[in-house]
């Protein structure tokens, strides 16, 4: 009990030097761990100097000594001690560390808030721009998708193409009235040949060429049914690097004989023809 009215007086001495800012370094540091650890009376005690100690400051008195206020100081104390304790100080300073929890909660809750509202925006944010990538993202994948589906119905159409060919091709070989003509290569292409199914039924034929020389620019391979008073024109047909060539004439009825024409092939100026002008380059009759 002795010690601790040492220590409390101690305190006191030390509390009015501290709030006149006249402690040595050591006694100022000892004092700032004695207050950390004060009871609420010695809280009380250092609020009543700080109070004091601006009163003395800012008030009437002119110049006042150090050592004056610091007896006033220490005064004022001890007149706080006599008697019971006082009731209204403790209330008062309840209610003020209520208040500063009241406004400390207050604080943390706007803080919290704010913190909470910032969170959100940055979550929302990145949302957006996940959406936004994703959508680009979606749009390339569609634009892509919509290519391959184009090629791929290009393509579609083209095998479409070749299976019909292939099917007349092939109705021609199950025609009654087949006939097959070799031709033969002329002075301009000795080497160059090719073979005519010709549907003498549907009047259709299929024709391949091989060996044949590369037209020069603004020519053009014409295929004719040549008679002994005329020609009928037939079709017209490029070769490729090779030479060679594989098509289909149909609907050919204006060759409206049995026997006694030939197949052949000139070449004339790009466009159509009436009659062969050209140089010959194959021939084969057909009912000789």
């Amino acid at each position: 009990m002795a010690k601790q009215q040492e220590d409390h007086e101690t305190f006191k001495r030390l509390c009015a030097d501290y709030v006149l800012n006249i402690l040595e370094q050591d006694d100022r540091l000892r004092f700032e761990e004695m207050l950390d650890e004060a009871t609420d009376e010695e809280r009380e005690i250092y609020q009543q100097m700080r109070t004091k100690v601006n009163e003395l400051m800012f008030g009437d008195t002119e110049n006042p000594s150090l050592e004056g206020m610091r007896e006033q100081l220490l005064a004022e104390v001890e007149d706080s001690d006599v008697g019971e304790p006082r009731e209204e100080p403790q209330d008062k300073s309840e209610e003020a560390m209520t208040e500063q929890s009241e406004e400390l909660d207050e604080d943390k809750g706007t803080s919290s808030a704010v913190s909470m509202g910032i969170i959100v925006a940055v979550v929302l944010g990145f949302i957006c721009l996940s959406l936004i990538f994703y959508s680009f993202s979606l749009r390339s994948e569609i634009s892509s998708q919509q290519e391959v589906i184009a090629s791929q119905e290009q393509a579609v159409a083209d095998l479409e193409d070749e299976v019909s060919e292939l099917q007349e091709r092939l109705e021609i070989l199950d025609s009654r009235q087949l006939h097959s003509v070799r031709m033969l290569g002329m002075e301009a292409a000795p080497f160059a040949y090719g073979n005519v199914l010709w549907d003498a039924q549907h009047k259709n034929v299929l024709v391949q060429v091989d060996e044949l020389p590369t037209p020069s620019t603004g020519k053009q391979y014409h295929l004719w049914a040549i008679y002994n008073n005329g020609s009928t024109p037939i079709t017209t047909f490029s070769v490729d690097e090779e030479g060679s060539a594989l098509f289909m004439a149909r609907n050919l009825a204006e060759i409206d004989r049995d026997t006694g024409f030939s197949f052949a092939v000139t070449l004339e100026p790009a466009g159509e023809a009436d009659q062969p002008n050209g140089e010959m380059y194959l021939m084969g009759s057909f009912g000789e």
